[in-house]
């Protein structure tokens, strides 16, 4: 069963995951436990990649534990490395996003980031973070369900660290979320507004953030290309000051298009904001969504859906434009 399909049929109301469970003294963080009765182990096991020439090691911690943790294996990389984070999509043919940043930054700010955005970081169900260098293959990633994960190609300095951090190695550790188990994001709570797209975006303006664009990307899970799909493409965008309007004015919107790829349907957007004197700043989700799973009144709007266009925009969220975008010009 796909990590998709284990989602889709294991969906939990918001009531059963308003809080952290504790099960056999294990904490497990929001939004993620799982369904039946299972004791998790805390501990790392590992194996050797061949192909890659590194070592692999996954490690599951009660939530009490992880920040230390992650804090010491992210110290234990170079002084600057590329960041990694992976988001939630609602695409219907994958899982997530992932997005790198376009230069290596310093760990040290990767951290405040983190202690800044915790309550994301380490307890929202579709959002991992992390960081990773180039050459001798170093990388720390903290993953939705908040399992590390470590790709190190010096095992006696991985193990050595793991040993003197208190982690046990156990064989054959079984993970919760290989289970039937509940799995949703945050906002938990209705006062709560930081969410994980609320964190990509502030991540996004801060340090570029790339998608790491998947090969396959226009093909299902046979590999057969998809052809003309419907896209719902969520966005940040702006329209600039004029003569007649000195107040660059910046939105948030919801695009639906027909699209064969995601290039194509970035173009699209683009020429669709160019044409109305708008550009797009930060997409915040880009979602194939096969035509049957719409509301019957957008498939009433998607007159011809082979023809390429975008075919409906949403109402917009609009907020006031301070050039750099971001969270320091959300709306109120």
């Amino acid at each position: 069963m796909s990590q998709r399909e284990r989602l889709r049929r294991f969906s939990p109301c918001r009531k059963n995951v308003s809080e952290r469970k504790r099960s056999d003294g294990f904490l497990y963080p929001f939004g993620s436990y799982p369904e039946n009765k299972f004791s998790q182990r805390t501990g790392y096991d590992s194996k050797f990649i061949k192909e890659g020439k590194y070592f692999y090691y996954q490690v599951v911690l009660s939530h009490e534990r992880i920040l230390p943790v992650l804090f010491e294996l992210l110290n234990a990389l170079p002084e600057k490395a590329f960041i990694v984070t992976q988001i939630h999509t609602d695409d219907y043919y994958k899982d997530s996003d992932t997005y790198v940043s376009d230069e290596p930054v310093e760990v040290e700010e990767l951290l405040r980031w983190i202690r800044g955005w915790k309550d994301v970081a380490l307890d929202d169900g579709f959002f991992g973070i992390g960081a990773f260098t180039e050459g001798p293959t170093m990388e720390v990633f903290l993953d939705e369900h908040k399992t590390i994960h470590i790709y190190h190609h010096d095992p006696d300095f991985m193990e050595g660290t793991l040993e003197r951090l208190g982690i046990a190695f156990v064989m054959d550790l079984r993970l919760y979320w290989d289970e039937p188990h509940y799995h949703e994001s945050l906002p938990l709570l209705t006062e709560y507004s930081e969410d994980y797209l609320t964190a990509f975006e502030d991540l996004a303006d801060k340090y570029d953030l790339l998608l790491d664009e998947d090969e396959d990307d226009d093909t299902d899970e046979d590999g057969d290309p998809l052809g003309m799909t419907c896209w719902k493409i969520e966005l940040r965008g702006y329209k600039p000051k004029s003569e007649f309007d000195p107040t660059p004015q910046g939105f948030y919107s919801t695009l639906y298009l027909n699209a064969e790829s995601r290039d194509e349907a970035t173009d699209m957007v683009e020429m669709y904001m160019e044409s109305k004197d708008e550009y797009a700043d930060l997409f915040l989700q880009m979602a194939r969504v096969p035509e049957e799973l719409l509301s019957a009144g957008l498939r009433r709007k998607n007159y011809d859906p082979e023809e390429p266009v975008v075919w409906f925009e949403s109402e917009r969220i609009e907020f006031k434009w301070n050039q750099t975008g971001g969270l320091d010009c959300l709306p109120s």
